[in-house]
């Protein structure tokens, strides 16, 4: 048997020693140990303050580890992370979200270190007849801790420790995982992780929980509890079921445990702590409504929109178009001109989706969808958004083109459009901003 703590997060410090406690404790861990934390900081945006609940791991558990880790006598601590780029910066967004949140405080006390995956070098990693790039350094350590946030995801169903090491590649290699053929698609290419690596300990943040994540775009709940297993798919198992899913219902769950000559439910875990996880499982959708004949979100037709077909996301279309992607719904939403039919304009992304041939505007965003479909005699008037990824004037220039009205200060507006977010949080006592910073 498997053992898997889950515990009610209530103290800082306290709550995470008890988990780990539970769960059979630090396992060989030694003063010498080089130790390297894989936490899940998804996006970093410079110029807005963005919701961070369910979205990224929090500075109050990152913290917390840290200062057991150091209780151990442990004194080589590198926090490794890639967060996505769309665009070049004086500083990466990863040192950025450093100090955003206060994480270059723990190097002043505690000598964290911090590695950009970008910046550093990568291994070719064979897995079966997958082939990845994997950060080199992660195979430095002595001992592993992956840091993942309770949530779930569009392409994936939920994102927990397993999905979380997609973090560790170079960009080509999470562009492959992206890839047309369905039969080797994202989930198949996300459980071969569980074999890339095995990290000795892995702490689901589930302080916030998320559903229809995995951005800020998705919705936050206050779910207070911390997982904990010195085995990884375990511990994925359990948090697929605290976020209200059968575990071997999720592919990359279930193809990882097969791969390790498991089952992929419940019935090899032994549940230690202080929770009923029966009793606590919550369940979080992982995609928003669609309307009827299945042509755009419900969200759209609630609120009136007319003339865009948006078809539903696939597993092809990677982070850095859907970050586009996010733009281009909340460009339509937040149009000075949504209150009247747009001029019946379909918008495709991703490697796989095809003109529907009755659309007076086609519009292809990113290289992907032009390469696939900029000559289809299916397509009436094509707009495209070229580039991996697209470019913040093309986005502006095709939404001028097809008679969508921007708000004002386009390209200012899509780098402060995820702050539109904070709103759902205002007011609400529970969403407390202080978790996410030192």
């Amino acid at each position: 048997m498997y053992n898997v703590a889950v515990v009610k997060y209530e103290k800082p410090y306290e709550s995470l020693k008890l988990a780990i406690d539970e769960a059979g404790g630090l396992g060989k861990i030694s003063s010498s140990s080089k130790v390297f934390i894989k936490p899940n900081f998804v996006v970093w945006f410079k110029k807005t303050n963005f919701p961070k609940y369910g979205v990224i791991t929090t500075a109050r558990l990152i913290e917390d580890i840290v200062i057991i880790l150091n209780e151990h006598g442990v004194r080589d601590i590198t926090l490794a992370e890639g967060v996505a780029e769309t665009e070049k910066n004086s500083e990466s967004l990863l040192q950025l979200a450093v100090k955003g949140m206060g994480l270059d405080i723990l190097t002043k006390r505690y000598g964290l270190k911090t590695i950009d995956v970008h910046k550093g070098n990568f291994a070719k990693a064979t897995l079966g007849d997958v082939k990845l790039s994997v950060n080199s350094d992660i195979f430095e350590a002595d001992y592993i801790i992956d840091m993942p946030v309770m949530k779930t995801h569009s392409q994936c169903m939920v994102s927990l420790g397993i999905k979380n090491l997609k973090g560790l590649l170079n960009i080509d290699s999470r562009k492959r995982c992206h890839n047309r053929d369905q039969g080797k698609n994202l989930d198949y290419h996300v459980a071969q992780f569980a074999a890339m690596l095995s990290p000795e300990l892995t702490v689901i943040d589930g302080i916030y929980s998320l559903e229809c994540g995995s951005t800020p775009a998705g919705d936050a709940r206050r779910s207070d509890l911390i997982i904990v297993s010195n085995d990884m798919i375990s511990a994925d198992k359990v948090g697929a079921k605290l976020l209200g899913y059968a575990p071997e219902s999720i592919p990359h769950i279930s193809l990882a445990a097969k791969s390790k000559r498991r089952t992929a439910d419940l019935s090899d875990i032994s549940i230690k702590g202080n929770v009923d996880i029966y009793n606590a499982a919550k369940l979080h959708k992982y995609s928003r409504d669609r309307n009827k004949t299945d042509d755009m979100p419900l969200l759209f037709e609630e609120m009136g929109i007319k003339g865009i077909r948006l078809p539903a996301v696939d597993t092809t279309i990677c982070t850095y178009c859907v970050l586009y992607l996010y733009c281009a719904m909340l460009g339509i939403l937040m149009a000075k001109n949504r209150d009247k039919p747009f001029d019946d304009i379909e918008i495709l992304y991703g490697k796989i989706q095809k003109p529907s041939g009755k659309n007076k505007h086609t519009l292809l965003l990113g290289q992907c969808q032009v390469k696939l479909n900029e000559n289809s005699p299916m397509i009436n008037h094509c707009v495209k958004i070229d580039g991996c990824p697209p470019q913040k004037e093309d986005f502006v220039r095709a939404y001028t083109t097809l008679g969508i009205e921007l708000p004002d200060n386009p390209k200012e507006w899509m780098e402060t459009v995820f702050g539109f977010f904070m709103g759902k949080y205002t007011g609400k006592p529970e969403f407390d901003e202080t978790f996410y910073k030192i």
